[in-house]
């Protein structure tokens, strides 16, 4: 009876060490998941349901949250980094993270984290063309070890090595991300302007085709029956011997 009571207390020691803060991460790109890691030991695959749930919701200008339902210890949490260059399509960078409540009890220590996935990865979101332009899990092999160590940091060095000074920055991220919705919706009225400019020229344009075609219809039609009859003969001699050979 002792034996078991020791072996059950070490084996619930053992849990309390391998506790993971932070369960899984992931670097997304658009709708691309560029590098991930962690791994899903619920029975229920809870880890993997949050992840996918997470990464369907619509990017906003800062962060984005989601959890199964009341009280539960799982949780989703990711970041939004809006990216566009001159004459290139925009990108959304997502920075996520499924994470332990009753592990880390203070969302600031995965709000650092994710903080620090952005300054981390601003070289090569900015200039490799793996990171722009990859397939999926691009830079998995480079990345993902520096994903998985820095998700353990956040575990095993605890609250205060995860103190950020980065809020003011982080403010900033998402002044910028909002500009540059702003920006965008501003090009997508123009467009809608112009569009809608050239829809009224191409009315323009219809209206003043079909007075050119009436004219010439009413031109035609002084010609008399000689022209329509001989424009019909001609037809008639191109068009009815394919007919006549498909009866």
């Amino acid at each position: 009876m002792n034996m078991k009571k020791s072996s059950s207390s070490s084996s619930s020691s053992n849990d309390e060490q391998n506790q993971q803060g932070i369960i899984w991460s992931a670097v997304v790109r658009n709708d691309t998941i560029l590098a991930e890691a962690g791994e899903d030991q619920s029975q229920d695959q809870s880890v993997i349901h949050i992840a996918q749930q997470l990464l369907k919701k619509e990017p906003t200008p800062g962060y984005e949250y989601y959890k199964k339902g009341f009280g539960a210890k799982l949780r989703g949490i990711k970041f939004h980094v809006y990216d566009q260059k001159v004459n290139e399509p925009l990108l959304i960078w997502s920075f996520c993270a499924v994470y332990d409540s009753s592990v880390l009890t203070d969302l600031v220590q995965v709000k650092s984290f994710l903080e620090k996935m952005v300054y981390l990865t601003d070289h090569w979101r900015e200039y490799d063309e793996e990171w722009r332009l990859g397939d999926v899990l691009a830079v998995q092999e480079s990345f993902a070890p520096i994903l998985y160590q820095r998700m353990q940091e956040v575990t095993y060095l605890g609250k205060m090595a995860m103190v950020h000074d980065q809020v003011d920055s982080c403010k900033e991220i998402m002044h910028n991300n909002i500009n540059m919705i702003l920006e965008n919706d501003e090009k997508i009225k123009d467009l809608d302007e112009r569009a809608g400019h050239l829809q009224d020229l191409s009315k323009q344009f219809q209206k003043r085709t079909q007075k050119v075609k009436r004219f010439k219809m009413m031109q035609n039609a002084k010609h008399g029956l000689v022209v329509g009859t001989a424009v019909t003969g001609v037809v008639a001699a191109v068009t009815i011997p394919p007919l006549i050979a498909l009866l």
